[in-house]
């Protein structure tokens, strides 16, 4: 009989670079029969309650802390009891959010420890994780024009334009529509209005918002009609980056405008009506809950997501909902900084009735552990992207996973909130 152990041996830290050439940190975490690995991802456009990415030294610091501080803690810690882990990475903090050993540090420690774990029983992080309720796939929700501080040469004043494949039978059709409208978007933009690629990899163009989102529309239904799958459209608005609290006022800068937040309301309302848009992502900046939970009230068949508003906190999910601000939320773990946090979030948003969004950072890499998580917590839908190397690769493991279901597989359906 073979001996596994899943106990703590050895936890490493370096220094690597994320995609946009930004050094991050990456631990390795190993046991007697097995290790796992994960680097931490990083925003440009960051909610202002979410994780302190770096101690004050930056990466290296944060590498030295796991040496001298954190490695020495987690040594003989079984890695299955990830409470115990990540309770041990608040403890040695003992911050409320992160800032002295880094968010970064932490969440990819939380994760590393958990791959080590499912390497060490030699099962997919996903099955580990999930267990046999991890058999159903997210829809991809793929950023296809981009803007804000994703793409620091021009664009749209807003972070992205996205597209959400509605009926495929398959997270590889779902996938593959998204690429066709990407491709499309480049063929049917007038001549010279795309001229490059922003840090998730979206198309930066010269239109302005409306003339961007009829490109989309346009795209979206010549691959509708070619593949016979439904493509809504959904908008990143990121409207905490533009929002200026001493005027108190939305200055798009690009575009030329100046809005008062009740121009700003309808200005999203009328965006929302004119396009039929299924998805619209922090409206409205960071602490006003009011304006969405307004815009909850004035529309139907329609995402409204909290980023910067909720930052994968529980407790900031739980006030939004009593608020009706949303009816779905962003999940990223660096923002919170553990796994466990993650799921509390997760579990939390799903109490209330909230489809949850797992989400990719601007500044990516290329491990999958995303595609594993949205699988394991059962997240109706991802983020991650369309093209790019460290996109596909979270969208080529979806593939994988969903080719290790086989027949068990399925896909998951928005009918009864967008269809």
């Amino acid at each position: 009989m073979m001996y596994i152990s899943t106990i703590i041996s050895d936890v490493v830290a370096r220094k690597l670079f994320n995609s946009r050439g930004d050094p991050t940190i990456n631990v390795t975490v190993y046991t007697e029969s097995g290790l796992g690995s994960f680097s931490a991802p990083s925003g440009a456009s960051k909610g202002r309650y979410e994780a302190v990415a770096f101690p004050p030294g930056g990466v290296d610091e944060a590498v030295r802390l796991v040496d001298e501080l954190i490695a020495p803690e987690l040594l003989g810690v079984d890695s299955m009891d990830q409470f115990e882990v990540d309770e041990t990475l608040k403890r040695l903090d003992g911050t409320s959010n992160f800032s002295k050993i880094g968010g970064s540090t932490a969440i990819a420690t939380s994760v590393a420890s958990a791959k080590a774990a499912a390497s060490s029983l030699d099962i997919p992080l996903y099955k580990y994780l999930g267990g046999s309720l991890s058999s159903t796939l997210p829809l991809p929700l793929g950023n296809v024009i981009g803007g804000g501080k994703h793409s620091a040469s021009g664009g749209l004043d807003i972070q992205e334009i996205l597209v959400l494949p509605l009926n495929a039978e398959s997270f590889y059709d779902a996938a593959l529509a998204n690429i066709q409208v990407y491709k499309r978007i480049l063929k049917l933009a007038p001549k010279d209005t795309v001229y490059g690629r922003n840090d998730e990899g979206a198309w930066i163009t010269t239109l302005d918002i409306n003339a961007s989102l009829k490109l989309v529309k346009m795209a979206c239904e010549e691959v509708s009609d070619k593949l016979g799958i439904r493509l809504g459209i959904g908008l990143d608005v990121a409207a905490s980056s533009f929002w200026n609290s001493n005027s108190n006022r939305y200055v798009y800068s690009r575009a030329g405008l100046s809005l008062e937040p009740e121009e700003q309301f309808k200005y999203m309302l009328s965006l929302i009506r004119d396009f039929n848009l299924v998805y619209v992502e922090d409206p409205f900046h960071e602490d006003d809950f009011e304006s969405f939970a307004r815009l909850m009230d004035e529309v139907e068949d329609c995402l409204i997501c909290g980023d910067d508003l909720f930052v994968t906190n529980a407790e900031r999910i739980d006030y939004g909902a009593s608020l009706g601000a949303c009816n779905s939320a962003i999940i990223k773990p660096n923002q919170v900084g553990t796994l466990t946090d993650t799921v509390l979030a997760v579990k939390t948003a799903r109490s209330h009735g909230f489809i949850t969004v797992f989400s990719h950072r601007s500044g990516e890499t290329v491990d999958p552990a995303l595609s594993h998580l949205a699988v394991a917590l059962s997240s109706p839908i991802i983020k991650c992207g369309v093209m790019g190397g460290e996109r596909i690769a979270k969208i080529n493991e979806l593939i994988r996973i969903e080719e290790d279901l086989g027949g068990g597989a399925g896909l998951y359906s928005l009918e009864g909130v967008l269809l």
